[in-house]
């Protein structure tokens, strides 16, 4: 909670391309998951004014991929589409909405043809965060994540945090 406070952006992914609600799934940290769901869901437009809907934290589960950079891939009806980028915006009926770069089409697809564009900075200009930042977050190191922080890591230019 301090870190999301302080502007981590809960959607950042490590340079494996794992987000930390995926990460904190896998070691059952319930309160974490419902946290990072409920930021997920938040950021993605789809929270009310009580804070995140179950069916919002959900599909945020559900769909890791809402609101991060991807790649299309082993698409057969339309293969000129294979390794474009774009945005996975939304999740509804087993597929994602992508806004495709450089053109405002937008394609449904399923979440098998997709793959994160990983280690790269995403849309939002976030950097993703380094393999042993997301373990210190998993270990509760907070140590870890704030020198990360405090370097410039997450692309908030380092050097001051609040909080």
């Amino acid at each position: 909670r301090r870190l999301l406070r302080a502007g981590a952006d809960a959607a950042a992914r490590s340079a494996s391309g794992k987000t930390a609600l995926q990460l904190a799934k896998k070691k059952g940290h319930a309160e974490c998951v419902k946290v990072l769901a409920e930021a997920a869901a938040a950021a993605d437009g789809r929270a009310g004014a009580g804070g995140a809907s179950s069916g919002a934290a959900a599909a945020a589960v559900d769909a890791p991929l809402l609101g991060q950079r991807v790649v299309l891939g082993g698409l057969s009806a339309r293969p000129e589409l294979n390794g474009q980028r774009g945005v996975a915006r939304s999740f509804e009926g087993g597929r994602y909405a992508v806004a495709l770069e450089g053109g405002g089409e937008s394609v449904r697809v399923r979440p098998g043809n997709l793959s994160p564009a990983a280690a790269e900075r995403a849309s939002s200009g976030a950097a993703a965060a380094p393999d042993e930042v997301v373990a210190a977050v998993g270990r509760g190191d907070e140590t870890v994540v704030l020198a990360w922080l405090d370097s410039g890591g997450g692309g908030g230019g380092g050097g001051k945090r609040g909080g």
